[in-house]
């Protein structure tokens, strides 16, 4: 089904400290002057996104987050399964999930990416009767995300994420982990544990590399207890996804996980703080309709 040509624009005016609001101005420009049939609306809070969001799908619309992560998540969640489709005007400080498709970075070439109307049908994951569409995270990568949107929040993504891990690499510690993944049971002592629907967190770490957001599996990544000054030495690996090749790092597949731990854990769904251990979660395999760069499409049809 080809995407609407109407579109229903869902923007948070607090993505990346109010900077989105420039963001859009760009975009309103260009889609003037490309004479696009569209409607605009300010989000309130993140309740406020997700009723927006199932009432432009109900309408009809192409729906649009200009937004960062978490504006991204709650849209998604919104419209699991109602084969609406669904664009990304990434105005994050982070901007993880819109990476994982080669999303532009200039607003104006991502909302050429939407016009254009090239689609792929994407996963999401399912726990706590809400859904995620990047990462879940718990241990030291939900504290990392709560600091580096409380106390360094003024920060660019990459950097505020990086100053957020020195602090809570000096103030926690491994806990002992037993994940359950598709009826296999590990146990495991670890700083963090990230499960993957999209390749990147903290704004460009490649912390899931082989992570496809469309094949119906999460993939777990677990670093294991190692000094603090090992893992900042390992730590710019991350970068390049080549920390999965390291003996204290393990990776598994699976569509339903469970995880509880030795003391509650902290987690975090797309950056957003999101309860703690124990959690189960599961994948609601292409629940969503995204849109993205033709590049990307043609190479998902050869990967098929």
């Amino acid at each position: 089904m080809k995407a609407s040509k109407k579109y229903f624009f869902i923007i948070n005016p607090q993505a990346n400290s109010g900077r989105v609001l420039k963001t859009w101005q760009q975009v309103e420009i260009f889609l003037k002057a490309q004479q696009a049939q569209y409607e605009a609306v300010f989000s309130r809070d993140a309740e406020h996104v997700s009723l927006l969001a199932g009432e432009a799908s109900h309408g009809g619309y192409t729906v649009v987050g200009v937004g960062g992560d978490g504006t991204i998540s709650r849209i998604a969640t919104a419209l699991k399964g109602s084969k609406t489709h669904f664009g990304i005007i990434p105005a994050g400080s982070g901007n993880d999930f819109a990476r994982s498709f080669g999303l532009p970075k200039d607003p104006v070439e991502a909302c050429r990416v939407i016009l254009q109307g090239e689609f792929v049908e994407v996963d999401l994951g399912i726990f706590n009767g809400r859904g995620f569409c990047n990462i879940l995270g718990a241990g030291l990568d939900a504290k990392v995300a709560a600091d580096a949107n409380r106390i360094f929040k003024k920060f660019s993504g990459k950097f505020g994420y990086v100053l957020a891990l020195i602090r809570q690499l000096i103030l926690y510690r491994p806990a002992l982990l037993e994940l359950e993944i598709d009826g296999q049971t590990h146990q495991v002592k670890g700083w963090l544990v990230s499960i993957a629907n999209g390749k990147y967190l903290g704004g460009g770490m490649k912390i899931a590399p082989q992570a496809d957001p469309g094949d119906g599996f999460f993939d777990v990544i677990i670093v294991n207890e190692m000094s603090v000054f090992r893992f900042l030495y390992l730590f710019p690996l991350v970068y390049s996804g080549k920390h999965i090749d390291l003996d204290v790092v393990q990776v598994w597949r699976g569509r339903r996980i469970s995880i509880r731990s030795n003391v509650p854990l902290d987690v975090q769904a797309d950056g957003e703080m999101a309860g703690t251990t124990p959690f189960t979660i599961e994948v609601a395999a292409k629940a969503l309709s995204l849109l993205v760069p033709k590049a990307y499409k043609e190479a998902v049809k050869v990967s098929e």
